[in-house]
């Protein structure tokens, strides 16, 4: 079954009667979705990143005497309309997908979906839709009688993007928790606007370049123009102003510098976060310009008692090439395995298949290797011998019982037939100092920092989900 949370929020109203034209226009060319008996997916997802976010969602009443509008169907049963405006990232949309909205009724079992008619207005990097749904919303008892909907009668909402291959991600960028979707009800006089106000970037995709504290760096994806660059920087690397105070408090920063060739766009951001006493690294995000073909950085640190230092690769500057381009999307990932056992984990040639939940004991702990594995393929890219690793993003999203949640790169370790395949270290020390019963964890890959792949436990029975997998604590 699904299960399902309303999410309240403030009323806002749909002007326009330009936009009655076009879903008059949509419904004539489209037509409406009806009877879709939907079913999850192991590929499916839950979008945390803003590619498809519901923007607004209202019951349909005449502009002039606020009565709701109904619309009666080839049985002669009447449905009252509904409105809904869905922003979606342009990019994957240009590799083929699509947005469509899933809906029901309270009192139907049936998710139905609706086909979108794409219109201006939505922010850079993102395309809006627009929807109208006029038939299996909520019944009207009394055509004649210009009611709104009954008191306890509730719609469900919620918007998702089908790749071309088949693969969908459904909107939960207004709340983190997978059991949540939209709701119109008589509680928020039939209409809401998403209080998602991160999203206003959304869309862009992402690369990282990461400054490791060993002096190395890597980058993880490949730039494009209209992307965005994350830039993860270990203050390590530049420590000679952090004894820098004034009246008891620290007084130092760390900057990244970048420039974008070949127009020289430059911009700056503070690296380092200081919180008592202790530095703690903040990475950076610079919008990559639409003409840019590579950018450059360098980075510097200064204190109020310190003359300061420079990281600019002797002078040179650390160099990244920015290239157009569509990336294939992440297609499967799995096949996970385990190992363990006295020696450093780069001494094992063979690991054994994970349980879930996989049991680890405190002994299993203080070993010398710990760590957890899956493949991921990417069409195009895992399976071609010239292409280059960097251009997957391979994470661990991992927590301890109720904690927050922490993300880590995963360790690319090489090929395995068509896939590339990654590796988790457990983070032994931590869990052998912290009070846990269960480790939930959750692997995600993505080309573009857009469209992440997440592989854990499928959860077949609910919309867009896979649940993390689990490690079980037996001391």
């Amino acid at each position: 079954m699904f299960f399902i949370r309303q999410i309240s929020a403030r009323a806002t109203n749909f002007s326009a009667v330009l936009f009655t034209a076009l879903l008059s226009l949509l419904m004539l060319t489209f037509g409406i979705a009806r009877a879709d008996t939907f079913r999850a997916t192991s590929s499916d997802g839950a979008d945390h990143s803003c590619q498809v976010v519901l923007r607004r969602a209202q019951l349909v009443r005449d502009l002039s005497t606020g009565i709701a509008q109904t619309d009666a169907d080839e049985m002669g049963q009447s449905w009252y309309v509904f409105d809904a405006e869905v922003d979606a990232a342009s990019a994957p949309l240009k590799m083929g997908a699509s947005v469509q909205l899933l809906y029901r009724s309270g009192a139907d079992a049936t998710w139905h979906t609706a086909p979108a008619l794409t219109v201006p207005g939505a922010p850079v990097t993102m395309q809006k839709h627009q929807f109208r749904i006029s038939k299996d919303t909520l019944r009207v008892r009394n055509p004649n009688a210009g009611d709104d909907p009954v008191r306890d009668g509730v719609l469900y909402v919620i918007p998702f993007m089908q790749s071309s291959d088949g693969r969908r991600v459904f909107d939960h960028n207004a709340h983190p928790e997978v059991v949540d979707t939209y709701a119109l009800s008589s509680n928020n006089n039939w209409q809401l606007t998403s209080p998602v106000t991160s999203c206003e970037r959304a869309g862009r995709g992402t690369s990282t370049a990461r400054f490791l504290g060993d002096w190395s760096h890597e980058l993880r994806g490949s730039p494009q123009p209209g992307q965005s660059l994350i830039v993860e920087y270990d203050l390590k690397r530049l420590p000679q102003c952090q004894a820098s105070s004034y009246n008891g408090l620290p007084a130092w920063q760390t900057e990244a510098f970048i420039r974008f060739f070949p127009n020289g766009q430059e911009s700056s951001a503070v690296l380092n976060s200081v919180q008592t006493g202790n530095a703690q690294s903040l990475p950076a995000r610079f919008d990559i310009p639409d003409d840019a073909t590579m950018a450059q950085l360098w980075f510097r640190t200064r204190g109020r008692s310190c003359e300061g230092a420079w990281d600019s690769n002797f002078g040179n500057n650390y160099e990244i090439t920015i290239k157009p381009g569509i990336t294939p999307s992440p297609a499967w990932a799995g096949q996970w395995q385990i190992l363990e056992g006295s020696s450093d984990c780069n001494s094992f040639t063979s690991s054994q298949p994970l349980n879930d939940p996989q049991n680890i004991s405190d002994p299993q702990l203080s070993q010398g290797c710990l760590a957890v594995e899956a493949e991921v393929l990417v069409p195009g890219l895992t399976n071609s011998p010239e292409a280059s690793p960097q251009g997957v993003q391979a994470q661990v999203v991992w927590k301890t019982d109720s904690g927050a949640r922490s993300t880590q790169w995963l360790n690319l370790v090489g090929r395995h037939g068509q896939n590339f395949r990654y590796r988790w270290l457990l983070p032994k020390s931590l869990l052998l100092t912290r009070d846990w019963a269960h480790l939930e964890y959750l692997f995600q890959f993505s080309t573009d920092g857009l469209f992440w792949l997440r592989s854990g436990r499928d959860a077949a029975n609910r919309i867009g989900l896979v649940e993390p997998r689990r490690i079980d604590h037996r001391p």
